[in-house]
């Protein structure tokens, strides 16, 4: 992205990490004075990855960070979250089944819903999923 601005935090994988998080996205919203309706999706999108990565990753004595990436431009934010842990690719169209007795299960697809793209790499034992997210 040219001539945006840039916004970077690295989290512990773990809930006080995840707990974190609302606390840099209230940073990025002020600081890009985003409109209500990216506020939001940057949130949900940002909590539901994160949250995903720290309850799903694998073994907690593991990867033992999330980097969150966010570049922004005039008319969108690009968000990448990394970890290192076992590859999973949300992109891949396969949403898990939520089952009908326990809530959750609706991460992936709300993503989607709320990302104008969702995509994903495996690079150097890393999984990179990226995201991007309309400014209006």
């Amino acid at each position: 992205m040219q001539g945006g601005r840039r916004f970077d935090c690295c989290l512990e994988r773990s809930e006080v990490g995840l707990s974190r998080l609302g606390t840099w996205v209230d940073q990025v919203s002020t600081a890009l004075v985003l409109a209500p309706v990216a506020d939001y999706a940057l949130r949900l999108c940002l909590e539901e990855a994160v949250a995903n990565i720290v309850m799903h990753g694998g073994p907690a004595d593991g990867a033992a960070w999330v980097a969150v990436g966010l570049s922004a431009d005039s008319t969108t934010l690009q968000v990448t979250i990394e970890d290192t842990c076992p590859a999973f690719d949300p992109a891949s169209g396969r949403t898990p089944q939520p089952a009908q007795d326990r809530p959750g299960g609706h991460g992936i697809r709300l993503m989607r819903q709320y990302a104008s793209d969702v995509s994903y790499r495996r690079m150097d034992g890393t999984n990179q999923l990226i995201l991007v997210i309309a400014r209006t």
